[in-house]
């Protein structure tokens, strides 16, 4: 079985309906439907938060039989029945959610982020040298300090890597589990997330379960994705994006066997499960329409593509594309330039290898 997974970037989507619904203040905040429904509603997401599914399921019947077409109800349906070990029931209730009100997944993120940037307003803010840190005052002084080290360590390294120091201070907002959880509904899985729209890392501080590394490889994962944003802003392949940010997140200088050994470690993980090609892995990162653990494997396959061209064209790959980018070539043609075949050859190249 896989393992579950580590980090879904925040992105309107299905999976990601279901993630940001476990939480009450969203559905009340924007039912535009009969009270008495909103009623039966509200009555259901509490009991869903007490685990009393019975009762959440009871309560969820009666709103819906006051009002049929109630988007968000179909929501917290499909979050009962994806509980419930019937992922194909729940994609379709999420899929007519979204057929009653198209809008809704904008509507959703658009109430989650203004409640969570103010949030944001009331942390002390701290400058450094290449950061803009804000925290929840003193007591995450030494949080804050502890992060920035990690940061600034992956600037460095970045930088050396590409040869391009950015002057942009990035924003970093950081977090304890239960105050990442009210601003963001994250869930426990989730170390943190990079926003291109507004150019912040989000990062949950708590002390992860893999210790000071999965902590040092939270935050240069994060840090890579707004890396390369500031030094190509355009868009990019999802599968390019995930790969690199988890490639330079396990990167080390100090043990020469590290991508044999993290490319071991995903050939176990990836044993037995079924191959896509990159197309249907650009659908399942950017969409995530499908079973979360397919995304997974998504993630495990963009990961071990990375570093199997870093295997078998060294690690500049990465930084000789990037710099292409900037010139003015396209993706395809800086990947060609660079690797020699297209990024479905590698793949298949890469399946082969791990066969």
């Amino acid at each position: 079985m896989l393992n579950p997974v580590y980090k879904i970037p925040r992105r309107s989507g299905i999976l990601v309906l279901f993630m940001l619904l476990c939480l009450p203040g969203l559905l009340r905040a924007g039912a535009q439907n009969s009270v008495e429904a909103v009623r039966w509603l509200n009555k259901a997401i509490e009991a869903y938060d007490r685990e009393d599914y019975g009762a959440a399921k009871t309560s969820l019947a009666l709103a819906l039989q006051t009002e049929p077409n109630f988007s968000e109800a179909y929501l917290l349906k499909g979050i009962l029945e994806y509980h419930d070990g019937l992922p194909e029931q729940a994609n379709a209730s999420w899929k007519h959610a979204l057929e009653l009100n198209p809008r809704l997944p904008d509507e959703i993120r658009k109430r989650l982020e203004k409640r969570a940037h103010a949030i944001e307003s009331h942390l002390t803010e701290q400058d450094f040298s290449h950061f803009h840190l804000q925290f929840n005052g003193a007591e995450q002084r030494d949080q804050a300090w502890q992060a920035v080290k990690g940061l600034d360590d992956a600037y460095n390294d970045l930088g050396s890597r590409f040869g391009v120091f950015p002057e942009e201070h990035i924003t970093v907002v950081i977090f304890t589990s239960d105050e990442f959880w009210e601003a963001w509904n994250a869930p426990v899985w989730l170390g943190g997330f990079f926003d291109s729209r507004d150019g912040r890392i989000r990062v949950r501080i708590d002390p992860p379960p893999g210790g000071d590394d999965e902590f040092r490889r939270r935050l240069r994962h994060e840090f890579t994705h707004a890396f390369i944003h500031l030094l190509y802003p355009k868009d990019l392949p999802v599968w390019f994006q995930e790969g690199i940010a988890q490639f330079y997140a396990y990167a080390t200088q100090t043990n020469n066997f590290w991508e044999d050994t993290r490319l071991d470690e995903l050939r176990k993980l990836m044993k037995n499960a079924p191959w896509m090609d990159l197309g249907r892995v650009e659908h399942v990162l950017r969409k995530k329409d499908v079973h979360p653990g397919l995304i997974y494997l998504g993630y495990l396959e963009s990961e071990a593509l990375i570093l199997y061209i870093a295997k078998e064209r060294g690690d500049s790959w990465v930084p000789n594309v990037v710099d292409r980018l900037r010139k003015g070539m396209s993706f395809e043609a800086a990947f060609q330039d660079v690797v020699g075949v297209s990024p479905d050859v590698m793949l298949d190249h890469l399946r082969q290898s791990l066969s």
